[in-house]
């Protein structure tokens, strides 16, 4: 694929960079849309989201170089590079519930709703990433010989092995989150309950991973059992998710 989008003298543009920044801003467009519909504070959840996409893009960052160290020992300073590849998508959301919990609170915001408006900006953030994940050539599939829609990499500056058919699972990926988000949309006019959206959001997004999981063939952990750390991870989200769900429809049944 093209990792570069295109080079000024010095200057470098990845793709992964562009994309990524094209999925936060259209993200937290989306966020802030449906925050005015809800009825909050615009300035609270402008400000809120900016928090939620620094935090999350340092925690994503942290986790990936924890399980990818050895890219970093002989240039440290490249932990920084965000912009070329390497983000680790439940690290940044671990981050970003944290410091989002702690701002909600002191802000007395109301959290379910809140996280509400979060879900399909997510969403739609992450597919639109997914596709700077195809052009850096991270997050690659298993080798696919001869598969109708395999994708074999062969720029230098990939990050997949090169001339090899491989499964798109970044396209994967990408097309199982614009769904998850034309969902959630439509799911919104209807909520019955606060908190409906973002945990119906978490138990498809985890159903999506553990799925797709199985035909990825990049480094993310050693496998326990069936699953990859992160293939476990996805399982959980999703299984609590689930019981979040029931719990808020017998509690409330109405939009809070």
């Amino acid at each position: 694929m093209h990792p570069i989008l295109f080079s000024i003298g010095p200057i470098t543009i990845h793709t992964y960079g562009v994309m990524l920044a094209a999925g936060a801003a259209l993200g937290l467009w989306l966020m802030s849309r449906l925050a005015k519909n809800a009825g909050l504070n615009p300035d609270q959840i402008s400000s809120l989201a900016l928090w939620l996409l620094f935090s999350g893009i340092i925690g994503a960052r942290l986790f990936f170089v924890i399980l990818e160290p050895h890219q970093f020992m002989a240039q440290p300073w490249r932990v920084l590079f965000v912009w070329e590849g390497g983000l680790v998508f439940y690290g940044g959301v671990g981050a970003a519930l944290v410091v989002g919990f702690l701002l909600m609170r002191r802000w007395k915001l109301p959290a379910l709703t809140v996280m509400d408006c979060v879900a399909p900006g997510l969403a739609l953030g992450q597919a639109i990433g997914r596709i700077g994940c195809f052009a850096a050539g991270c997050c690659y599939g298993l080798p696919w010989e001869n598969g109708w829609c395999a994708v074999a990499f062969n720029d230098p500056h990939t990050l997949a092995p090169r001339g090899i058919p491989l499964h798109p699972t970044q396209l994967y990926t990408c097309a199982a989150l614009l769904i998850i988000t034309g969902v959630l949309l439509l799911m919104w006019r209807h909520r019955r309950f606060a908190g409906q959206i973002f945990f119906s959001y978490g138990l498809m997004h985890g159903i999506a991973r553990v799925i797709i999981e199985q035909f990825r063939d990049d480094w993310r952990g050693e496998p326990l059992g069936p699953l990859t750390p992160t293939g476990w991870f996805a399982l959980g989200l999703a299984l609590v998710s689930a019981l979040v769900l029931i719990y808020l429809a017998r509690r409330k049944p109405k939009t809070a």
